[in-house]
C-alpha cells in the first residue's frame, strides 16, 4: 500500500500544469479501536494536532488530487476501574507521533463563484516516529515515559475521508477522518489496536501569483 501511494504521489508531482502548493494545520480527536472490550477499561478521546504541506493537481473541472505529507499525533486516553481505596495509577494518555502521507481524490462542487463544497477520500500511510505515555495518579501527580521499541508497529495505513468548503479557491475548512486498517499493537499476544482519528483543518492553497 505504501509503495502504491508513493508511486501515485511521484506521478502527480511530475507535472506542474494546473498545480498548487498549500499548507494545512488543525486539531485531532483520536481514539483507539480495540479488538477486545473490557468492562473495567474505558477508552476516551485524545485531543492532539496535525500540520502539513499539500499539493493540488487538477484532473478535470470538478476533481483533483490533493496529496499531503505532514506530522500528525494520534492515540487515546485509557481509564481504569479500581476498588475503593486504591491509590495507584488512575489513567494513561498514549500519544503516537507519525509522519503521514495522505493521497485523496476530491470532487469540488461549486455553490457560488467564490465557494466550493469539497468531498473525497483515498488512502493514507504513516510512519511512527515516537510513542509516549503519561501516567496520572490519584494524587494529581504524573510521570511520562517513552514506549520501548516494539510496543507499537512502525507502520500504519488505512482510509482517509474528507469533506468541507473552500473559499476563493484558496482558503479551506475541512473535516477529515482516518480509519486505520492495520493492527498497530506490537505484541502479537495482546488484542489488536487500530487508529481512529477525526480532524478539523484550515488550509491555504497558494496560486502561481502568490
Amino acid at each position: 500500500m505504501k509503495k502504491t501511494i508513493c508511486t501515485l504521489l511521484i506521478l502527480a508531482l511530475c507535472t506542474s500544469t494546473q498545480a498548487q502548493f498549500g499548507i494545512t494545520a488543525g486539531a485531532n480527536i483520536g481514539k483507539y479501536s480495540y479488538g477486545e472490550n473490557r468492562f473495567d477499561v474505558h477508552r476516551k478521546i485524545l485531543l492532539a494536532f496535525n500540520t502539513g504541506l499539500q499539493y493540488k493537481k487538477v484532473l478535470n473541472e470538478k476533481t483533483f488530487l490533493l496529496p499531503e505529507v505532514g506530522f500528525t499525533q494520534k492515540g487515546s486516553r485509557v481509564y481504569y476501574d479500581y476498588p475503593i481505596g486504591y491509590t495507584g495509577p488512575m489513567k494513561n494518555t498514549n500519544r503516537l507521533n507519525y509522519i503521514q502521507l495522505t493521497f485523496p481524490v476530491i470532487a469540488a462542487l461549486p455553490i457560488s463563484d467564490e465557494l466550493d463544497y469539497e468531498i473525497g477520500g483515498g488512502l493514507y500511510t504513516a510512519l511512527l516516529m515516537k510513542a509516549t505515555q503519561q501516567t496520572f495518579e490519584f494524587d494529581g501527580s504524573s510521570t511520562k515515559r517513552d514506549f520501548t521499541a516494539g510496543s507499537f508497529k512502525k507502520m500504519d495505513a488505512g482510509l482517509h475521508l474528507t469533506t468541507g468548503f473552500r473559499m476563493g479557491k484558496k482558503l479551506g475548512l475541512h473535516l477529515n477522518y482516518d480509519f486505520g486498517l492495520m493492527n498497530i499493537e506490537g505484541d502479537s499476544n495482546n488484542p489488536s489496536v487500530k487508529n481512529r482519528s477525526f480532524s478539523i483543518n484550515m488550509s491555504w492553497l497558494f496560486s502561481e501569483n502568490d
